[in-house]
């Protein structure tokens, strides 16, 4: 926590994202802990094993996009600093920014599609699960929505320096469908919880 405190760029906002991913997938794996072995529960416990497990890997995954997305952004800066005296250096930096820039992008696209898959298994831990649990539940789908839009703004900040082409007009294109998705996905999870 420090670190992300300090003045230093990375973590920054995608490794935060990535953060909220993996508490998403945490609370996921929780509501399926405390369905498993619960009498009037029998029918799911099998299929609540599996939810648990999957999560508790897919949260692994994101503990390590948290450091992914800060390296991929630590590489934007290492190449901005790369020599720029003759033409030919200028022409090598320029295309080495613009290759860590994708990449810089990509990884947070990565992360906001990982954090999209987390609202049927949400989904299915509260329809399903221990009722006791249905706020952790809920709360996971708001955690995976956060995930989602936090990681597409570091998808958008790296897009929108890149010059137009074919790798900017994709990267828009898909953080705009899935920011779409989320948002509609997360209303259609929270409209199952009432208390």
């Amino acid at each position: 926590m420090s670190t992300l405190a300090s003045n230093s760029p990375v973590p920054g906002g995608g490794s935060a994202a990535a953060l909220s991913g993996a508490v998403a997938a945490g609370l996921i794996a929780m509501v399926a802990s405390l369905t498993i072995d619960r009498k009037g529960h029998e029918e799911v416990w099998e299929e609540m094993k599996a939810v648990k497990s999957s999560m508790e890997k897919v949260a692994e995954e994101f503990l390590t996009l948290m450091d992914e997305d800060a390296e991929s952004y630590a590489a934007v800066i290492s190449c901005f600093k790369l020599p720029k005296d003759s033409e030919e250096e200028k022409a090598c930096r320029k295309e080495a920014i613009r290759k860590a820039t994708i990449k810089a992008a990509e990884v947070p696209l990565g992360i906001a599609e990982k954090a999209e898959a987390l609202f049927a298994p949400a989904e299915f831990v509260i329809k399903c699960g221990n009722k006791n649990a249905v706020s952790d539940g809920a709360v996971a789908a708001m955690n995976a929505r956060t995930c989602v839009l936090a990681a597409l703004y570091n998808v958008r900040i790296n897009a929108a320096s890149l010059a137009e082409s074919a790798e900017k007009e994709e990267l828009t294109v898909k953080a705009n469908a899935l920011e779409q998705s989320a948002i509609e996905k997360e209303r259609a999870v929270l409209a199952l919880v009432s208390f």
